[in-house]
């Protein structure tokens, strides 16, 4: 008898701990939630530097898909986050332009301690290409 109260505490505090968890399908239709900014680069310019801030950041690329404009990133637990997964929407804006929007989502969204991804990697972008 003691033994299932145990078990079925243990099953509540585990739902209740995982309940609304995001994936990284929560971070990829997202889109339009995120921070963005506006190169005066190529697309391929851009897109060399979004993968390139993506990696300098510390996240992990997941998925890559260039003729549809998205990488799929994550950064797995920590000692102060239950991880985030990241999204990095890279579209042509015109002929000269290119649009890049990050959306930054934590793993559990009650947790307060877990860094937001957006302005670090639009920030990286940026630095990459003032350098080239």
């Amino acid at each position: 008898m003691k033994t299932d109260t145990v078990i079925r505490s243990f099953l509540i505090v585990f739902l209740l701990s995982t309940a609304g968890c995001t994936t990284m399908d929560d971070a990829r239709v997202a889109k339009g939630t995120g921070s963005f900014r506006l190169y005066n680069e190529s697309f391929d310019t851009v897109w060399d530097a979004a993968i390139r801030a993506v990696y300098d950041v510390g996240l992990n690329i997941e998925s890559k898909t260039k003729n549809e404009g998205y990488i799929l990133a994550r950064m797995d637990m920590s000692l102060f986050s239950m991880g985030e997964n990241v999204a990095v929407f890279v579209e042509r804006a015109d002929e000269q332009r290119t649009r890049v929007e990050v959306v930054s989502k934590k793993v559990m969204p009650t947790n307060v301690f877990a860094p937001n991804w957006e302005m670090p990697i639009l920030d990286r972008i940026s630095e990459r290409l003032f350098k080239k």
